[in-house]
């Protein structure tokens, strides 16, 4: 099987799925390749939750496909403030893909990049029943989290932090049957069990702490494998999704992360015995769903011509081609760091926004790759910031409006003016 396009993306979580929508609406014919039976990656199979924050005051710092998206999703009551409801909002990427007529190729895994000096001409694949595929396309870009197709290509890739240790792994989980009355009760009359950016009056119900309780259950279980239980309110009736496991293995071996997959599942019915037996609120909850993919927070990384930085996140550095803006900030999580008291009392502040430069979504060894989500040109603290699902839609929508600019001029994608991806990104969404 032969495909030629002018656009190929390889990935269909929330990066690639924008960079789809975004070139296919702009006029160019789009195939997107995603190795899962479903589109949304982490966002929808591993039940990523919530949108982390992506706005100061009341200003959106990511609009565009990604607020069409959004909107959408209120209208069929898959939204509750920054939280969503995962099944609508694969049924919604699905419903936009098809409008859009972007070609979808499900099943398929990319095995071989074939390049001409600083040119890729083609990628070849393989479908999970054994068909062959190439695919000639103008322009590629990796959206696949794990940098597969500059992995392959030979460009130069990062991996983990200074020492090559990843971040850790999760197994994400919903539960159903949650009191939340309970919980707000709980957190106003006990506010030292919980960190101290928890308040019983917030909008969403967002809680992590239950130091004592965890104390209490370590006695009779020394192996429960958390020092603090966090959930988020998704919506519907007393649902909430857990996000508290950190499993240190290599997010690239796959031995080590087939074990991942393993141990964390058999880990989620524990800390769910413990939130049953012990959390004041979950004591009639019911485990609703495990996520069928593990969280990856960061495994390759592509080097472009730029590498963003920990330290422009914490100096909220603005670039001349600046295309996407973030204000999350560093977020690492392992298995060997420990909560002290300094991390209890913590309240992150947004003051300001940093922005990610279009070098930064730029192959640095392919004038004709771009690269967006989590596999961006970063070093660990900055990818540890710019990996969150709106700054990767961000991505993803800057690159795929980016590159039917520079193909409609015929001239580089680094020469495109940010304010040309921007007005090319508003120009092709819908609200």
């Amino acid at each position: 099987m032969k495909y030629r396009k002018q656009v190929t993306i390889v990935g269909g979580g929330i990066a690639g799925f924008h960079a789809a929508i975004a070139a296919s609406r702009s006029g160019l014919k789009t195939l997107l390749i995603e190795k899962n039976s479903t589109i949304g990656g982490l966002t929808t199979l591993g039940l990523v939750n919530p949108f982390m924050k992506y706005w100061l005051d009341n200003q959106l710092l990511i609009k565009g496909i990604f607020q069409e998206l959004i909107e959408r999703l209120k209208r069929k009551g898959g939204v509750f403030f920054n939280t969503f409801d995962s099944e609508l909002m694969k049924i919604e990427m699905m419903k936009m893909l098809k409008e859009s007529e972007v070609e979808l190729l499900f099943k398929t895994m990319v095995t071989e990049v074939i390049k001409e000096e600083n040119k890729i001409i083609s990628l070849k694949a393989q479908s999970s029943n054994g068909e062959t595929i190439e695919i000639e396309s103008d322009f590629f870009v990796d959206a696949s989290g794990d940098g597969i197709v500059g992995y392959l290509s030979g460009n130069k890739c990062f991996v983990g932090n200074e020492s090559g240790k990843n971040q850790a792994l999760t197994i994400m989980f919903t539960v159903a049957g949650v009191d939340f009355e309970s919980i707000r009760s709980d957190v106003k009359n006990n506010p030292k069990n919980f960190f101290a950016w928890v308040t019983p009056n917030m909008k969403v119900i967002s809680v992590a702490g239950y130091f004592k309780e965890l104390e209490e259950a370590k006695k009779e279980d020394p192996s429960l494998p958390i020092d603090h239980f966090f959930f988020v309110q998704s919506p519907g009736k007393g649902r909430v999704t857990v996000n508290t496991m950190n499993i240190s293995k290599d997010s690239i071996d796959n031995s080590e992360l087939s074990r991942s997959i393993l141990e964390g599942t058999i880990m989620v019915e524990k800390i769910f015995n413990f939130a049953k037996g012990y959390v004041k609120g979950f004591e009639n909850a019911y485990l609703e769903k495990i996520a069928p993919e593990i969280g990856i927070r960061e495994s390759r990384r592509v080097k472009g011509m730029y590498t963003f930085t920990g330290e422009d996140v914490r100096t909220y550095k603005k670039f001349p081609d600046g295309v996407v803006k973030g204000c999350y900030g560093i977020d690492i999580h392992s298995d060997e760091k420990k909560i002290d008291e300094k991390e209890k009392g913590f309240i992150p502040k947004y003051d300001d926004y940093y922005e990610i430069p279009l070098r930064s979504l730029i192959s640095e060894s392919y004038t004709n790759l771009a690269i967006v989500g989590r596999c961006f040109s970063s070093d660990f603290e900055g990818q540890s910031a710019a990996r969150i699902q709106p700054t990767c839609a961000g991505m993803g929508q800057a690159i795929g409006s980016g590159i039917y600019l520079a193909l409609s001029k015929n001239t580089e994608l680094l020469k495109i003016h940010p304010e040309e991806i921007e007005n090319q990104i508003q120009k092709v969404s819908k609200l």
